[in-house]
């Protein structure tokens, strides 16, 4: 086989790399900053600050309903003489009419009462603005979490970047003792091949890591807003500052006070409970208190009609009450006790799936830090076996199988320690959003 053209084509690859590479500009960025640039930049959060103004506007409006409602009006007519007719429709007589008219009017009115409706789609108002701001504190913390695990696969990815440079590098040497022992004629060539053969596969690995490197930094970049040209850089010594978890029950208690979907779940059920309380009020008379003014002319009632103007006011209080909602308003009752059961029953069930949700980050947050330690006594390891199975291989008292053995456990050892430190980054952060505290 002709590897030639397959290691021109790796070539290739690792200088347009090396260009993309140069073309950006690294950024060490920690945690706490991308947090902060998220803030101000994500547009998933703008779109929640808005929804927030939208509630309170929706909560200013069902507040109107409390207040006084007033109407004028104001109408300018022309007046055409009047006609009077007998039984046959035939003119008798013609009566001379002022032509010009107008009319002014104020009226007023005031609910007093409405079965406690009114207040109660105030408080309703009021509960939807707060599960609007639970909303965005959800998204927030929901942003933070993909920033963090966008953070940690940019970790990871450098980590494993660096584990299979590496790697190459040792290759690359191995390859060229393997070389000379072949023009010495102690190795056979297919020796050779199969270590080239190992840098290639470990140069598409490069190249994949590479590109995935690229995707995640895209993904990140643009969640905080950074220009085109930065790459951004995990701050390398975070990890060893990440505070110790709490107690499981202490992460359980604080996720089901403070997440803000539990909090939302209550705050959906009271509105639930006010949805069928103001149902209810629709069984009662509305109540309230009218007040009026007009002015109008001519003043028609009289005869002959007089072009002056007629003034009057009224003041009183009226009762609507709707007979239909006596055998109606049970159907809107009933689906109204429906959703505040509905909402109940999932409450409860959003409180069983925080507690698996914290039960199993909190599981794979130990998990991780255990496998964290075993893989850094296992590279250890791997490296020591590594040097001691290369001595014999070039002394040929072992075989390039186990040569190549070696090499797979060295870099499945520091790929998996690469894996297990991002693992333990992300569910830290994971169980601090259950919480509530992210």
């Amino acid at each position: 086989m002709n590897y030639k053209p397959l290691a021109l084509y790796f070539i290739l690859i690792s200088f347009a790399s090396g260009a993309f590479a140069r073309q950006q500009e690294p950024k060490v960025v920690t945690i706490q900053e991308l947090f902060t640039m998220a803030e101000e930049n994500s547009q998933q959060l703008q779109v929640s600050r808005t929804g927030i103004e939208i509630a309170n506007q929706r909560r200013e409006v069902a507040k109107t309903q409390k207040r006084p409602n007033l109407t004028a009006s104001l109408t300018g007519n022309y007046i055409g003489n009047a006609r009077i007719l007998d039984t046959n429709l035939e003119e008798v007589a013609s009566v001379e009419m002022p032509h010009f008219g107008n009319s002014f009017a104020v009226q007023a009115s005031q609910v007093i009462f409405k079965g406690g409706a009114i207040n109660k789609a105030v408080e309703a108002a009021e509960l939807s603005q707060q599960v609007a701001q639970l909303t965005f504190e959800k998204n927030r913390a929901d942003i933070k979490l993909l920033l963090v695990g966008r953070y940690a696969d940019m970790y990871r990815l450098l980590n494993q970047r660096q584990v299979y440079q590496r790697n190459i590098d040792l290759a690359r040497l191995r390859l060229q003792n393997i070389q000379n022992l072949y023009k010495e004629g102690m190795l056979t060539r297919n020796d050779v091949i199969r270590s080239e053969l190992q840098i290639t596969n470990l140069k598409m690995a490069l190249q994949e890591v590479n590109n995935n490197l690229a995707i995640a930094n895209q993904q990140l970049r643009q969640i905080v807003g950074l220009p085109e040209n930065t790459f951004l850089v995990p701050d390398s010594s975070f990890i060893q500052h990440l505070p110790q978890v709490q107690p499981y029950n202490a992460y359980l208690d604080q996720a089901l006070h403070n997440f803000p979907d539990i909090k939302a779940g209550e705050v959906n059920t009271e509105i639930a409970r006010k949805n069928l309380q103001i149902a209810k009020a629709d069984k009662l008379p509305t109540i309230s208190l009218q007040a009026g003014n007009s002015v109008i002319r001519p003043i028609t009632s009289s005869s002959p009609v007089l072009d002056m103007y007629a003034q009057g006011w009224n003041a009183g209080v009226g009762i609507n009450f709707n007979i239909a909602s006596l055998y109606n308003a049970r159907y809107s009752i009933g689906v109204a006790r429906a959703q505040e059961q509905q909402q109940q029953e999932l409450l409860t069930l959003q409180r069983q799936n925080i507690e698996n949700e914290v039960q199993s980050a909190f599981i794979k947050h130990n998990e991780a830090r255990e496998r964290s330690v075993s893989f850094e006594q296992g590279v250890r390891l791997a490296n020591e076996n590594y040097r001691i199975v290369e001595k014999k291989y070039l002394a040929n008292l072992a075989l390039l199988a186990d040569m190549l053995d070696a090499t797979n456990a060295k870099l499945d050892a520091e790929l998996q320690k690469a894996n297990a430190d991002a693992t333990i980054i992300y569910t830290y952060y994971q169980l601090e959003r259950l919480a509530g505290n992210l």
